[in-house]
Formats: C-alpha cells, sequence, structure tokens
C-alpha cells in the first residue's frame, strides 16, 4: 500500500454531539492514489449490515466511485467485479450474505431531489433493509439520522507524485463524519486498532 503524507495524514477532532443529528467525531485523511481510495472503501465495508448509509460528496472525479469500487469489492469479496457509478442507470445492486442483504450504490446526479424523482428508488425500504452507498446525497430531501457522511475534495497544494503535476496525481482530502452511534463507534473501532493508522 502506498504511504500517505507523513505527519497527521489521519487527524480526529472532537466535536460535542448534542444528539443522533449531530455528528460525533471527524476524522481527515489524506489520500495520494486511488488504490489508497480502494483500499479505505474496503477497510469502511468491514462488517457493514443491513442499515448501513454513507453518503458520499465533493468535487467531480475527487474518488466517489473510487472508493465505492473498493467498498463493494470488499463487501462483496468479488474483487474483480466491474464497478461503475450508476449515473444513468441510478442504482446498482449488489447481493451480499448469500443474497439477504441488497448492497445499493446510487448516484443521483441527474435528479432534481423533487419526490417524484426519488419516489422509484424506495430510499425508505434501501435505507432500512440495505447497505447503501449514495453519491450526490444533496438531492435528498431527508437524509437518515444514523449515516456516515464522506466528503471527497482534491487537495491542489499536494502531489503524489511531485514530478507529474496533473489533476490525477493530486492527493484527495477525505473527511468522515459519523451521525449517530452506529458510525461514531466503527470509526472509534478501526482507529482502536490502528486500520486508519495503517495508511500512513
Amino acid at each position: 500500500m502506498s504511504n500517505l503524507m507523513p505527519a497527521a495524514a489521519v487527524r480526529m477532532a472532537n466535536s460535542k454531539a448534542l444528539d443522533e443529528n449531530e455528528p460525533k467525531n471527524k476524522i481527515e485523511i489524506f489520500i495520494p492514489t486511488p488504490d489508497d481510495m480502494e483500499d479505505i472503501g474496503g477497510i469502511l465495508s468491514v462488517g457493514s449490515t443491513g442499515g448501513d448509509v454513507i453518503l458520499l460528496d465533493g468535487d467531480l472525479g475527487a474518488g466517489k466511485t473510487c472508493f465505492s469500487r473498493g467498498f463493494i469489492r470488499g463487501r462483496t469479496g468479488r474483487y474483480d467485479e466491474r464497478v461503475t457509478s450508476p449515473t444513468y442507470l441510478l442504482s446498482n445492486s449488489y447481493d451480499v450474505d448469500g443474497g439477504s442483504t441488497k448492497l445499493y450504490h446510487m448516484d443521483l446526479y441527474r435528479l432534481s431531489g423533487s419526490e417524484n424523482d426519488l419516489l422509484p428508488l424506495n430510499l425508505e425500504n434501501v435505507f432500512t433493509t440495505g447497505i447503501s452507498l449514495i453519491e450526490w446525497p444533496s438531492r435528498l430531501n431527508k437524509k437518515p439520522a444514523e449515516r456516515l457522511e464522506i466528503t471527497l475534495t482534491i487537495d491542489s497544494s499536494t502531489y503524489a507524485a511531485p514530478e507529474i503535476e496533473d489533476e490525477d496525481s493530486k492527493y484527495r482530502r477525505m473527511t468522515l463524519v459519523p451521525f449517530g452511534t452506529r458510525w461514531a463507534e466503527r470509526l472509534e473501532l478501526l482507529q482502536s486498532e490502528g486500520l486508519l493508522e495503517d495508511l500512513l
């Protein structure tokens, strides 16, 4: 696995958690390569169950689909699975746990966010019973109380390969913000076991 930025590549900032709708903690990770982005997706897929919701926001080309590819391959165990962004299909689904659970990968970019647009996706059932990766969550009218919000941005000041100064070689900044206890506890466990620090 490639090394991330040396000092403080993973930082956790405590925030005051007043209720389930308030973020518990925030983690920031600097990611140099697509392989590292997929690795993080795979790490976060471990132990995911029905009702887990991840909202993926951020810059175009920042790595939302790359993260999803790692998550889906890790959770299904099919490491050659072809995973693309469902921009035109809106939703792709994958069977996990022997078919007893669905993993949904949705891209809401083309939607206006109106109730009629979202209705065919049956989001209430998806968020309750499935594992969900939602790109462009700003189109949602309402977010589940229990969720992990991930924002990806392109860090224009850093390059994974200094000799190649193009968009693809720039580091990505990932911010993970858990809402509710489910994701807060899981991120805390990943931190305590050193799984995120392994990316340093």
